[in-house]
């Protein structure tokens, strides 16, 4: 099973993706009509409160090269299960922004082109992201004094993984060797990016308590 890291095609991606926004497009409609769904807000909470610390769990497992075709997998399948995070917050009644739209509709294909196909380079950038996720999602569950960290996170695990991509990216093209995965890793973590640098000036705008939970929620 862990022998082979792309466990899922191309094809059953985008067919997850499919049933994905149907169910996002259900549960908004239901939303909508009748307003948020009953036990949705503690059932999200609870979710944040189990998914912080397995992805602390999973930080350790990438740290670890011997475990790496496990690693990948998991890694890969983790970015399916954010799905989740989406439906719950609308289902609570809560709006889904841009960018909190885009990375999580777009992330299975960013593992799946630069950790599935492509590995070279993943462990850093991977772990920043899970040592991100181990921290917000514990905000999420009700840990308060991670609050001021996330910004810090955020940007720094962006800024590695573009750093990353483009030597990568330009090393291949130099010698000859095909980069196109790395592109799409390039560009869809250089699209994340300019969504971050976006919700920072909309939370410097807004000035809000609100704004800043609503800014924090839809972190990478």
């Amino acid at each position: 099973m862990f022998g082979k890291v792309d466990f899922l095609s191309l094809p059953q991606i985008l067919a997850s993706t499919g049933l994905f926004t149907l169910s996002w497009l259900a549960i908004d409609r239901r939303v909508t009509r009748n307003g948020p769904i009953p036990g949705a807000r503690t059932l999200s909470r609870i979710s944040n409160g189990l998914y912080s610390p397995a992805s602390l769990l999973l930080l350790l497992l990438i740290l670890d090269p011997s475990r790496d075709a496990q690693a990948r997998y998991l890694y890969h399948l983790s970015k399916f299960y954010e799905y989740s995070d989406v439906l719950l917050v609308r289902a609570a009644g809560g709006a889904i922004d841009l960018h909190f739209a885009i990375h999580h509709l777009t992330t299975p294909y960013l593992t799946f082109f630069r950790v599935v196909r492509e590995s070279e380079g993943w462990r850093w950038v991977a772990a920043l992201n899970a040592f991100h996720h181990g921290v917000m999602y514990a905000y999420f569950a009700g840990w308060a004094a991670a609050r001021p960290v996330l910004p810090w996170t955020g940007f720094l695990q962006l800024v590695v993984g573009i750093g990353g991509e483009g030597k990568i990216a330009l090393r291949k093209t130099r010698e000859g060797d095909s980069a196109g995965a790395n592109l799409v890793g390039l560009a869809l973590l250089c699209t994340y990016f300019v969504l971050f640098l976006r919700d920072l000036v909309l939370r410097r705008v807004e000035g809000t308590e609100g704004g800043e939970k609503n800014y924090e929620k839809k972190q990478t």
